[in-house]
């Protein structure tokens, strides 16, 4: 064979190549890595390679003697005979290789060898560096152009193997674990080039946007077309600008986020190691004996030529040209990921256990789960960023929907007969309050849930502190689902950006909160059942003594104050101020109703009732400042951390209970007023009091319904109506609901006639343009 051609000959070539133009030189470059890796298409394309198949020979076939020129066959190419092996990555199996052990796929296309490519590549690539070391100019990216090429091809490969029905799809693209491994030696193996040519060769990458993709191409073109050194370094440094081309390389990192060093077999080891220091070691005094002294630009100074041809010029990002393939595959790892996820809720179902370390007390399964999703945020994020981060994102949401279900189902059942029973009265009273007063008995067990809606709740004995948990749960996860959708924004491409939103997750949240308070107000107002119905059972007709409360008031004192104190410790600030306004309105309504649902009440009666009013005033206006002390108490018990504030309630919701209050007051104060003076009274209290209150307010006072009639005429109310109302126990509000109700129904019932009657014309219409 002849003798190798010098290197300094072959430097010299480069440079009439140069001069030759970017055009040739392109080629001449193309040509090169397109001998150089048609060994490398050759063995490990899927469609060249039976199932069983696995081996061949080194690359470099056909080629000439090591550093001679190629013959005619490749006259534009250094192609350089490889030595033989006996087989394709054979040779590399120590090198974190495929050893094909049991079950393991024997063909070198397959993805369970996939490790063997990337070993072939490197000694391929370590021997040509050998062999022409110094002889290409450094802006020509010679080793970039020949790995980005590699990786192209074997993103062609890698779709052949994934694609379904391909013939050539890989057996092993379902499992999980192969798909993964492959990915992963696929970044890795991106990663590790990218540091190997920032180190070796100086090379500085783009950013990826096409901005700087047209800079790189302006720098190389002032380069090629002898404008001077100044303008093609400014052009140089404005595509390099932002793309991380700095005084050294970046380093890389691993899936923990420790820094890696790769041997010369491509193996990663931690960079703080024995065995990442030695690499580190072993590399800068093989830098320095070969005198590769790095400029303040990061790149050495290669090749001959002057300046202008060793200065970098900026190359794409070896990152996703062939792991990006993947993204479009990985279906199998997003269903292992949701299957976790799935495991993890149905154990949350049955856990109570309470991390009581943050602000509020919290289920520790919440944490878990956060905990959980952003481990596997670092487990995708190391591999893509793509369109498979975008669907474990979508995963992430529709398994926090289910979460928040899982917390929903902690509440309580809700009390169907009661809600029957309430809706019942709520429909009596929406029709007039007179139909209720005929049937005064046996109501004030259920008027306590008439004011919490259709659904009534019964709390166990310390279930309270539970739905605490419920909230305050909810009320992290909202908030944490804020900083994970910035973290998921962050990390995700630039195209998925704008579909990152996870309002309706947090809504689902809110919504169970919302439930909660409810559920809360409901068991509260259960809780102090018993004593309206002591309250409902006292004969107030009869009675003549005015005396200190009544027992029933002391009774709704025990059933309200731990149930609030508890509550108070537990649930934040907002929440529980939102729970003193819905139960005191609550409250006051149902207390009211109780009232009005009496047959008589006496004089007597009306001031006993003032005066438990008034106690009953003085709880309520402290509901939101009940005693700190028995609100530690309450708040170690449940996990919750005593409230250090104000004790003075807030002043919108004094003044809500004033308001309610009042009107109760006014009630009873009527009911006690003499016959003669009522009508007076009546007009000068109740300010917007309608004849039906007037009418409730003598059925309270006992009047008969003769003398009713002639109150409601004094009142202003039509005679023949008032008598008729009188007779029945009701007034002209009566007549007034029954006729709103009809008029809206008529009303309905006319606006369907006209749609359905504009629907035919527009119908009929439509069949006349065809005819």
């Amino acid at each position: 064979p002849p003798p190798p051609m010098p290197k300094e000959l072959l430097s010299e070539a480069c440079m009439v190549i140069d001069a030759l133009g970017l055009p040739t030189r392109r080629e001449f470059v193309g040509t090169f890595c397109k001998d150089h890796l048609e060994s490398y298409s050759e063995t490990f394309d899927p469609k060249k390679n039976s199932s069983t198949g696995g081996g061949g020979s080194g690359g470099g076939t056909g080629s000439m003697s090591a550093g001679g020129l190629a013959s005619a066959s490749a006259a534009k190419s250094f192609k350089i005979a490889m030595p033989t092996t006996s087989g394709h990555g054979g040779g590399d199996s120590g090198a974190g290789g495929s050893d094909g052990g049991k079950g393991a796929n024997p063909n070198p296309a397959s993805l369970d060898q996939i490790d063997r490519r990337y070993a072939y590549y490197r000694r391929n690539l370590r021997e040509l560096d050998d062999k022409f070391r110094d002889v290409f100019p450094q802006n020509w990216n010679v080793y970039h152009d020949m790995t980005y090429r590699f990786l192209q091809i074997t993103s062609d490969h890698l779709s052949s193997l994934l694609t379904p029905l391909r013939p050539y799809r890989d057996r092993d693209c379902d499992d999980v674990t192969i798909l993964l491994k492959a990915l992963q030696k696929t970044v890795m193996f991106e990663k590790e080039m990218t540091a190997w040519l920032q180190r070796e060769c100086g090379t500085i990458f783009l950013d990826g946007s096409r901005e700087a993709e047209q800079a790189a191409r302006e720098a190389e073109e002032a380069a090629e077309i002898e404008m001077d050194d100044e303008k093609a370094a400014i052009a140089a440094a404005a595509a390099a600008a932002g793309t991380g081309g700095s005084s050294a390389p970046p380093a890389v990192y691993g899936e923990d986020g420790e820094e890696l060093e790769f041997d010369e077999f491509g193996k990663a080891v931690a960079a703080s190691s024995a065995e990442g220091i030695r690499i580190k070691y072993e590399r800068k005094m093989r830098e320095k004996r070969e005198g590769r002294e790095r400029g303040t630009g990061g790149a050495a100074e290669l090749g001959i030529g002057g300046a202008r041809h060793n200065r970098p010029i900026p190359a794409k990002p070896l990152i996703g040209v062939a792991s990006a393939t993947f993204d479009g595959f990985m279906g199998p790892y997003i269903a292992l990921e949701e299957q976790n996820m799935d495991e993890q809720l149905v154990e949350f179902k049955s856990q109570r256990e309470v991390d009581t370390r943050g602000e509020l007390p919290v289920f520790t399964s919440s944490t878990a789960l956060f905990v959980y999703i952003k481990n596997s945020i670092t487990r995708c994020t190391n591999l893509t960023k793509g369109q498979t981060f975008f669907q474990l994102f979508a995963s992430f949401q529709d398994t926090l929907k289910k979460y928040a279900n899982v917390l929903e189902g902690m509440f309580p059942k809700p009390n169907v007969a009661v809600a029957a029973a309430s809706a019942a009265i709520n429909l009596s009273a929406n029709i007039g309050i007179g139909s209720a007063l005929a049937n005064p008995s046996g109501v004030a067990a259920s008027a306590n849930s008439s004011s919490s809606g259709a659904q009534s709740y019964r709390i166990p004995p310390g279930e309270e502190v539970t739905i605490c948990h419920v909230i305050d749960t909810c009320e992290y996860c909202a908030d944490t689902m804020e900083a994970l959708e910035d973290l998921i924004r962050d990390k995700i491409d630039d195209k998925y950006k704008d579909k990152i939103d996870m309002s309706g997750e947090q809504e689902a949240f809110h919504d169970v909160t919302a439930k909660g308070i409810r559920v809360l107000v409901s068991g509260l107002e259960n809780r102090a059942d018993k004593p309206f119905r002591d309250m409902a059972s006292i004969k107030w007709a009869d009675m003549d003594v005015v005396g200190e409360e009544s027992p029933y008031v002391r009774a709704m004192h025990e059933a309200i104050c731990p149930f609030v104190i508890t509550v108070r410790g537990l649930l934040p600030t907002s929440y529980f101020r939102n729970f003193c306004d819905k139960f005191a309105a609550a409250f006051t309504t149902t207390f009211y109703n109780s009232l009005i649902r009496q047959k008589r009440i006496s004089e007597s009666g009306s001031q006993q009732l003032l005066l438990d009013v008034t106690t009953l005033k003085t709880l309520l206006l402290k509901l939101p400042v009940l005693e700190e002390k028995a609100g530690k108490k309450a708040g170690a018990a449940g996990g919750g951390k005593p409230k250090q504030g104000t004790k003075i309630a807030p002043a919108m919701y004094t003044k809500m209970v004033t308001k309610q209050f009042q009107r109760i007051e006014i009630l009873l104060k009527l009911v006690g007023t003499p016959s003669e003076l009522l009508i007076d009274m009546f007009k000068s209290q109740w300010e917007g009091g309608s004849a039906l209150d007037f009418q409730v307010i003598m059925n309270l006072k006992g009047m008969k319904r003769n003398e009713q009639a002639i109150y409601l005429e004094k009142l202003g109310v039509d005679p023949a109506i008032a008598k008729t109302g009188a007779a029945h126990g009701a007034t002209s509000n009566i007549t007034d609901h029954v006729q709103a109700l009809q008029g809206r129904g008529s009303d309905v019932a006319n606006k369907m006639t006209s749609d359905m009657a504009n629907m035919r014309a527009k119908v009929e219409s439509f069949r006349l343009q065809f005819r």
